[in-house]
Parts: structure tokens; C-alpha cells; sequence
């Protein structure tokens, strides 16, 4: 996998356990009208951007090939070392 494949791999997991948590605590933000669960649709987004930014923006300057396989690996990324 390569490095930019490996940060767009990463990046839609971590948006979709943003996702995910949204979906789950979704009878907890019942009680909040549109506007207000949009804000926090919004922070959790935010967030998940924020704490994926670094390890992407590292995978996407295609680091050595050891970097992109321990990120593979430590984030059961699909993919192995074929070109993605």
C-alpha cells in the first residue's frame, strides 16, 4: 500500500468511527433539535479531523515504506504493499 493510499485509508476510518459515534449515542442527541445536533455532528467531525491530521499528512508525503506498513498494521488498514 502506498502512502497516499494508506492516509486515504486512515482518514475514511477514522471519519467513519466519527460516524459511527454519532450513530450510536443518536437517542442522546434526541433531545436536541436540528441546529444543535448538527453542532455537534459538527465537533465530532472537527475532532476526528484534528486527531487524523498528523499520521495523514505523514502517510501522504510518502514516507518510507516501513512508516506506511507499521500505520498498515497498527491501524488494520486494508491493503498490504501493492500500489492502491
Amino acid at each position: 500500500m502506498s502512502g497516499i493510499a494508506a492516509a486515504r485509508a486512515l482518514k475514511e476510518d477514522f471519519v467513519r468511527v466519527g460516524r459511527a459515534e454519532v450513530v450510536r449515542l443518536r437517542r442522546k442527541l434526541a433531545m436536541l433539535d436540528a441546529e444543535q445536533r448538527a453542532i455537534v455532528e459538527g465537533v465530532v467531525g472537527r475532532v476526528v479531523e484534528a486527531v487524523a491530521a498528523d499520521a495523514v499528512r505523514l502517510l501522504a508525503t510518502q514516507p518510507e515504506q516501513y512508516v506506511v506498513d507499521s500505520a498498515v498494521h497498527l491501524f488494520g488498514l486494508k491493503g498490504g504493499h501493492a500500489e492502491q
